[in-house]
């Protein structure tokens, strides 16, 4: 800031060629970029191009790069650089239209590649979900689109490549439907493939970027990484697969086999493992979902490479310190999955 006003630095250009352009503006208290990039349309370069539309931190449309870092300009006050030049440049990792806009219309067709949301086809309407369950999902519905994640992602800004990895956008998008307690589609096999959740190694830039302060790497991409582990490397896992029914048979609405991943509309189901609060937090299976919530459950018991479930335990769903989902999602238990079938239909 300079005898009352602010010196911008703005990038002007077409096609990837382009300077910066030096620009003077009255300080305001209270000022932001974006009303800064607003005077210099007004009074200096009304063919300035700049996108925005809310100016209220909800549309992510004024994403931009400040001084090197991917920020929304509406959330931008100027009085966060006393005494220094402010530099606007647009978002590196899109192609530039001109000025500060950027073509991002690639994020709309990555969107289009991801299987939408997928309840079982008699699943009651409307919808049913414990608030716990709904909670877990929200964080990802709070995602704007600004893409400046997608911007400081290293694997899409600095190897010039989309064609490995849908960015950490699409993986909130997918967490939020993988992870939702009604959904049926599994999607691991996108994640492995096209969608290249393996490109991402954890650097945590994304979520340090978020304008919603979304944990993308804790609870979206790490949480994807490990069912997808499970599902493509994992022995037992591949082995409940071949057991399960055919997903036309339980679009048909025949009941499910031992190792079945239709889910009820509720916390816990049959066949989910999960991680008691007790002792040293062993695993167990959930046997029966009892009318008044409570759970009877197996437990894991390892004795050397032998493992076996010691049951039938009754337990408060209170007592589960984590819920890892069906049992041939996560993959673990004895090898001898004959042991689980034959225990199923003993009750």
């Amino acid at each position: 800031m300079k005898n009352g006003s602010i010196v911008l630095q703005v990038f002007r250009g077409e096609d990837s060629a382009g300077q910066e352009v030096r620009f003077e503006v009255p300080a305001v208290e209270g000022m932001v970029v974006l009303d800064a990039i607003h005077y210099i349309q007004a009074n200096h370069a009304n063919d300035l191009a700049c996108r925005w539309n809310c100016k209220a931190a909800k549309c992510g449309s004024c994403s931009a790069e400040i001084n090197g870092q991917p920020r929304l300009m509406c959330k931008t006050r100027v009085d966060e650089y006393p005494d220094q030049e402010i530099h606007v440049w647009p978002m590196r990792t899109f192609p530039l239209i001109k000025d500060l806009v950027t073509d991002v219309s690639w994020n709309y067709e990555v969107n289009k590649q991801i299987p939408g949301f997928t309840p079982r086809p008699n699943e009651p309407v409307p919808y049913r979900m414990l608030p716990e369950d709904t909670e877990r999902v929200y964080e990802y519905r709070k995602c704007i689109e600004c893409f400046l994640c997608q911007d400081v992602c290293h694997v899409l800004r600095n190897h010039d490549d989309k064609s490995l990895y849908y960015g950490p956008r699409y993986m909130v998008r997918i967490a939020g439907l993988e992870l939702h307690p009604l959904d049926t589609e599994r999607r691991t096999g996108l994640l492995h493939g096209k969608a290249g959740v393996g490109m991402c190694n954890i650097t945590k830039c994304c979520q340090e970027v978020c304008p919603e302060h979304i944990k993308i790497t804790d609870n979206a991409i790490i949480p994807l990484k490990e069912r997808t582990t499970t599902d493509v490397y994992d022995p037992v896992a591949w082995i409940g697969r071949k057991l399960r029914p055919r997903r036309d048979e339980l679009a048909a609405g025949q009941p499910t086999g031992a190792l079945g991943t239709v889910r009820a509309p509720q916390r816990f189901a049959v066949k989910d493992v999960i991680r008691l609060k007790s002792g040293d937090r062993p695993m167990a299976r959930v046997g029966t979902v009892l009318p008044d919530g409570r759970l009877e459950i197996w437990v894991l018991k390892m004795k050397g490479t032998q493992q076996h479930w010691k049951g039938p335990k009754t337990i408060d769903a209170s007592d589960v310190i984590n819920n890892y989902g069906p049992l041939d999602e996560v993959g673990i238990g004895s090898k001898l999955v004959e042991q689980y079938i034959s225990e199923d239909h003993a009750h």
